[in-house]
């Protein structure tokens, strides 16, 4: 669904209603509503009016607009607080904590079936977690642990010929992404995390 400003005028509105009646579920869903039109009128703001091919800020024009945002969700991420992942064993103590919150909050079986749905070709987040798929006590937990909510863009493309290819454009035009398979319809997309 393409949202514009009247949309966010809107949600803005029906937030305020939520806050007046404190109603904490409404306050939450039009905040989170709120925070997706706000990404998408950003993203077809850079994409339409940014010619500066040398701005490297996601997001980032693509000139022949062969690529079109399907979806946006709301994730929720493990911070890396190193910046190499091939020093050290950095990236080995980062898994094994991120396994151990999953387990712990009961978001391990929803995280290994979305991802076991979805073969990784490359990317550079790594732990990750769409909301939808766990409960609010476990959202709750996982963010007692540090992690973050983050919305995501699921973006398809058009006239890539091949992951290769695919990968070099996310490599050059965006900061966070998982350039991903779905083996469902063998269809290749690419997360972009707005963070």
């Amino acid at each position: 669904m393409d949202y514009g400003m009247t949309d966010l005028k809107e949600a803005v509105k029906r937030l305020e209603d939520a806050v007046d009646s404190k109603d904490a579920e409404d306050v939450d869903m039009y905040v989170r509503l709120i925070r997706n039109i706000s990404t998408q009128i950003k993203n077809e703001f850079w994409a339409t009016h940014m010619e500066d091919k040398s701005i490297v800020i996601q997001p980032t024009r693509n000139e022949d607009r062969n690529y079109k945002t399907i979806n946006t969700l709301e994730f929720l991420y493990k911070p890396m607080h190193f910046s190499n992942i091939y020093e050290g064993n950095e990236i080995e103590y980062y898994s094994k904590e991120r396994t151990e919150e999953l387990v712990e909050s009961g978001a391990i079986d929803s995280h290994n079936e979305f991802w076991q749905n979805h073969e990784i070709i490359y990317g550079n987040v790594y732990g990750s977690v769409p909301i939808e798929l766990i409960s609010k006590e476990t959202v709750g937990k996982l963010i007692r642990c540090g992690w973050k909510k983050v919305t995501v863009d699921i973006i398809e493309y058009k006239n890539v010929e091949s992951d290769k290819q695919m990968r070099s454009v996310a490599e050059k035009k965006y900061r966070h992404y998982i350039l991903l398979k779905e083996k469902e319809t063998k269809s290749t997309l690419l997360l972009r995390y707005n963070f």
